[in-house]
């Protein structure tokens, strides 16, 4: 159900009568993507802060308050949207709505704890620079989009990060969370009017005020190469994939099934099992506003990267007019059971509901989605394998030893 108050913020319930818990979040339609150049990973940032203190409770209260009644609360950071949310037992939900909304209501940005806070942020930057399979990923969003907002990461720069004050931290919070913005969900044994009227009582300070429009994101493609004494060259490819609301993205999800999900996927196949040149290899997809991404990941031996990268091209090109029926079957029993899955714990049907009514503007029932998916024939996922190639410049991310342009391959 939903309903949406007179202060703005959309309430949103999703009852499963069946369980004893409750997956409740505060969600913001704003990310990376809504940051100005000297702003970069501040929506991160500022996803920390508001655990570090607020003007009724510390850092250790915040944290206690969920995990004594044997809760769990988290965040995330996208590059559009912004969760704080917290799964605890049926009885406890005031709690959980009372702890969040404070966080997003009362952050102090204190001093002390902000700088604090800067060194973990820091140290996470750290960590995805020294993980090969993490750092290729940003590697190739931000090959993909360049100069985009889209292209730079989440977590931001480590010279930024040094030099950010709690106040920028503050007037980026009051120019980007209208409240207009913001949904709560909560997926669960949860009853709508409950949740409707503790969202009254705790939301009493968010407010709406104009927010900046952030202007259309466009996929730009090329080639980067970064050296790195790596006993492995790790590589991610691909095209423009979809946004969140075009008819063609189940197309190519199920392509991607067919080209790179699983051990009997066809890049798996070739590359690792009747090769034996990579341990693992993938496909991926990534949805936003305006436009979308198709990659696929490998990472082998620096001397057998040109032999990869010829045999996803290869593949590629074979997926655009020999699909078998049974290949597009198993594909759609793999995306349907993937689907369903998911729906069987609240904290993904959470996720889910909040991430459709902020970024695809509408709620999808699940039934329709299956359908839609059911329709799919043959000739749909072929010409979307074309298509994809033909009409988007290729994007090829390096990240290790190689010899040579990799991208004239």
């Amino acid at each position: 159900m939903l309903t949406k108050l007179d202060n703005g913020i959309t309430v949103i319930s999703d009852s499963i009568d069946s369980v004893e818990t409750i997956s409740f979040g505060i969600f913001v339609g704003v990310g990376s993507v809504n940051e100005d150049n000297n702003q970069k990973g501040l929506s991160h940032f500022l996803e920390h802060m508001v655990f570090k203190g607020t003007t009724t409770r510390n850092a250790m209260q915040i944290s206690s308050a969920i995990e004594s009644v044997g809760g769990i609360m988290n965040a995330f950071t996208g590059q559009e949207m912004t969760g704080f949310h917290a799964k605890i037992l049926k009885e406890h939900l005031p709690l959980a709505i009372d702890v969040i909304s404070d966080m997003l209501q009362n952050a102090t940005f204190d001093l002390i704890e902000f700088d604090r806070e800067r060194k973990v942020v820091i140290q996470e930057i750290k960590m995805v620079n020294d993980s090969p399979d993490d750092y290729i990923s940003d590697l190739f969003q931000s090959t993909c989009f360049g100069n985009e907002r889209l292209g730079s990461p989440i977590l931001g720069f480590e010279e930024g990060i040094s030099s950010y004050t709690p106040d920028d931290i503050r007037n980026y919070m009051n120019s980007n969370y209208s409240i207009d913005k913001m949904v709560l969900v909560a997926s669960g044994n949860v009853n709508h009017d409950t949740l409707v009227e503790l969202a009254s009582k705790y939301i009493v300070k968010l407010k709406q005020f104009p927010t900046k429009q952030v202007e259309k994101q466009k996929y730009t493609g090329g080639y980067v190469y970064k050296e790195r004494d790596l006993e492995q060259t790790h590589i991610m490819m691909g095209y423009e994939g979809y946004s969140y609301n075009d008819i063609n993205k189940h197309k190519l999800m199920l392509l991607s099934s067919i080209l790179g999900f699983g051990s009997s996927s066809r890049l798996f196949q070739e590359a690792r099992e009747k090769r034996g040149l990579v341990y693992t290899i993938y496909s991926t997809i990534s949805s936003f506003r305006d436009t979308g991404t198709f990659g696929i990941y490998a990472a082998c031996e620096p001397n057998k990267a040109k032999e990869v990268i010829s045999i996803v091209k290869d593949e590629l090109n074979k997926i655009q007019n020999n699909i078998s029926i049974e290949e597009l079957n198993k594909a759609k029993m793999q995306l349907k059971s993937s689907l369903l899955m998911r729906l069987e714990d609240n904290s993904n049907r959470m996720e889910r509901i909040a991430s459709q009514y902020l970024l695809e503007g509408k709620l999808t029932e699940i039934h329709d989605t299956i359908n839609n998916i059911n329709q799919l024939t043959l000739e749909d996922i072929e010409k979307t394998a074309k298509n994809i190639v033909d009409n988007s410049n290729y994007t090829l991310s390096v990240l290790g030893k190689c010899n040579g342009n990799l991208y004239e391959i």
